[in-house]
């Protein structure tokens, strides 16, 4: 499962909706449709926030290892990436996507995105 259904079907227990939980965090619920098509991620703050209030874990929002569908890796790093992330426990694999979503939003990578260079 994803995380958009991930939260979705977790707000639908709570009695909510996500266009709800994203305003109340946000402040605007149009993120709540970049989350739904194109599959957006809230920044770890922003998650933490509404996992507080659908009273759940940030883990929660995250699919288990079997529920994912088997990824082909593009490159021997994705292949090392997927490799440890599917070796770690549900709570590693959460810190783990939390430093990826930081690495992902440093300044600094503004301009890389979309491109690659050797290391």
């Amino acid at each position: 499962m994803t995380f958009a259904e991930n939260i979705n079907r977790i707000c639908a227990e709570k009695g909510t909706n996500l266009t709800a939980i994203v305003k109340a965090v946000k402040g605007s619920s149009s993120f709540a449709t970049a989350i739904n098509t194109k599959g957006s991620l809230p920044k770890e703050s922003e998650m933490l926030e509404m996992a507080k209030l659908l009273e759940c874990s940030v883990m929660d929002f995250f699919a288990d290892e079997e529920d994912l569908p088997e990824t082909k890796p593009a490159n021997e790093d994705e292949e090392d990436i997927l490799r440890i992330y599917r070796g770690l426990s549900r709570r590693a694999k959460h810190e783990f996507m939390s430093m990826a979503y930081e690495f992902e939003n440093r300044e600094e990578l503004e301009g890389d995105k979309g491109t690659t260079a050797a290391v």
